[in-house]
């Protein structure tokens, strides 16, 4: 019995290790493959990460690529086709069935058509244009922040060498490390607005999100003044609204013409003459209209201009003040929470001097938008 047992228990034994050796053996297999898997990509891994290098973009440059790839402006220049085809139908038609003012019709549905995809561009412009200044806001934020952090660490560098010399308490002290800890939480935050500033462009333009880019561009304003004149000698000559509206009228002025012959009864030549006022004061309320819009646009860029003179010259005092508090600071004339202080304002009059930038080149953006829409004779795609 005994003998049987040892026999036994070595078959259990043995059974129980031939078991283990093919799970043993299926683990070293994985391990090998995915060593042979691995050992492969890490230097290909490396290679397109250093071949990443960023996409440096002017203005221009962003409105070209976003002309090429996005897929809205895309979809809209397939609708435009379209329009085209329904045109050139309708003009088949009329070979059939000639009518003046069926001819008009469509030559005006053609052209809201190409309105149509002229706005969709300037949108698409606008958009890149916003998405790029968003864009370098982002990075010269991230510079100043950067800046701000490095002013806050060596106004902890002097507390604490101040502290050592008997010259500066423990409570100087920790405002110091306060300030720098939030001075490193701000560079965080500013890192974190710069990269969705970049996916905000490159999902606009087409870009893949793994590839970094870079506004080249400077936070500088936009060039030149605006002419209020000439914005409403072009609005009114090109707006859209304006021009459908003359369309209507011209159609509804034909439609009395050819109705006023004795063979059209009597209450249609009134509907038709009804049909005519309103167009008229369609016209002359579109009209109304652009110009209080281009007065509207026009005073709002000149407040956005004013506001980068003021956000300009308190920068330019913050940090004049920032530096005799500094000096101040050194000879133990200011208490360190004074020079805290005063990094703080500094940092904020710079940050407001450039959204004070940005916001007028956006205004200034809008209003050329707006104001020079391209002529009527102007192809979508092209310049007006």
């Amino acid at each position: 019995m005994v003998l049987r047992r040892v026999f036994d228990s070595r078959l259990v034994g043995g059974a129980a290790a031939r078991s283990r050796r093919p799970r043993i053996a299926l683990a070293l297999a994985v391990v090998g493959v995915a060593l042979i898997t691995l050992l492969p990509w890490a230097p290909r891994g490396a290679r397109c990460a250093a071949h990443d290098e960023p996409v440096q973009l002017t203005l221009d440059e962003a409105r070209s690529r976003a002309m090429d790839h996005n897929y809205d402006y895309a979809i809209a220049k397939l609708e435009f086709a379209a329009s085209e085809i329904q045109f050139k139908m309708a003009e088949a038609d009329a070979l059939l069935r000639p009518s003046v003012i069926a001819s008009k019709r469509a030559a005006g549905a053609r052209k809201d058509a190409a309105r149509a995809l002229v706005a969709k561009e300037q949108s698409l412009m606008l958009e890149v244009d916003k998405a790029y200044y968003n864009l370098v806001t982002a990075q010269e934020r991230m510079e100043i922040i950067r800046k701000s952090e490095a002013q806050t660490q060596e106004s902890l560098r002097i507390v604490r060498l101040k502290s050592d010399a008997g010259l500066a308490s423990k409570m100087d002290v920790m405002s110091a490390e306060i300030a720098a800890e939030r001075a490193m939480a701000e560079t965080i935050s500013a890192g974190n607005q710069l990269e969705l500033a970049q996916l905000a462009l490159k999902q606009t333009l087409g870009i893949d999100l793994g590839v970094p880019v870079v506004a080249v561009d400077s936070a500088q304003p936009i060039a030149g003044e605006a002419d209020y004149e000439a914005a409403v000698a072009r609005s009114l000559a090109s707006r859209p609204e304006i021009v459908k509206a003359r369309e209507a009228l011209e159609i509804a002025q034909l439609e009395v013409g050819f109705a006023d012959n004795e063979y059209t009864p009597e209450l249609t030549r009134q509907q038709l003459g009804n049909a005519l006022d309103q167009a008229k004061l369609a016209a002359a309320k579109a009209e109304r209209e652009v110009r209080v819009e281009v007065r509207r646009m026009y005073l709002s860029l000149e407040e956005s201009r004013r506001a980068i003179s003021i956000a300009s010259a308190s920068a330019k005092e913050t940090e004049e003040s920032y530096r005799i508090m500094k000096l101040r600071y050194e000879h133990g004339m200011e208490i360190a929470n004074s020079l805290l202080g005063a990094q703080l304002s500094l940092t904020q009059a710079k940050l407001a001097e450039l959204q004070a930038v940005m916001n007028y080149n956006i205004a200034r953006l809008q209003f050329d938008a707006w104001t020079d829409y391209p002529a009527e004779d102007a192809q979508p795609g092209e310049p007006a």
